[in-house]
């Protein structure tokens, strides 16, 4: 699938201050790998809002970048990353289950 593909080449980057633009994020993360693009969101204004995402080339350049760069300082702001879409962003919790219960098991 097209979409699953894009998405795995994918981080979204959060927590971004307005003196960032697309130029210097694909400058500061090309560290990890031949990019795409960047796109950083906006608002219907067309306000740059304070997150944005960055498509790589290959798959394998996006946990690279996030363990290199998730925590970077830029423009006195903690940048925070994600994977992309592409992969689940939360857990399932389960109660009340017997302590024999395995994952096989459910």
């Amino acid at each position: 699938m097209q979409i699953q593909k894009e998405a795995d080449k994918t981080v979204f980057v959060a927590n971004l201050g307005s003196s960032a633009n697309e130029e210097i994020i694909f400058e500061l993360f090309l560290q990890a790998g031949p990019l795409k693009k960047v796109t950083i969101a906006r608002d219907r204004e067309g306000r740059q809002r304070s997150y944005g995402f960055v498509y790589y080339k290959h798959a394998e350049a996006v946990p690279y970048a996030i363990a290199l760069l998730n925590g970077t300082w830029l423009f006195g702001r903690q940048i925070r990353l994600q994977y992309g879409t592409g992969r689940p962003l939360f857990c399932i919790i389960i109660k009340n289950c017997s302590f024999q219960l395995t994952h096989l098991d459910l």
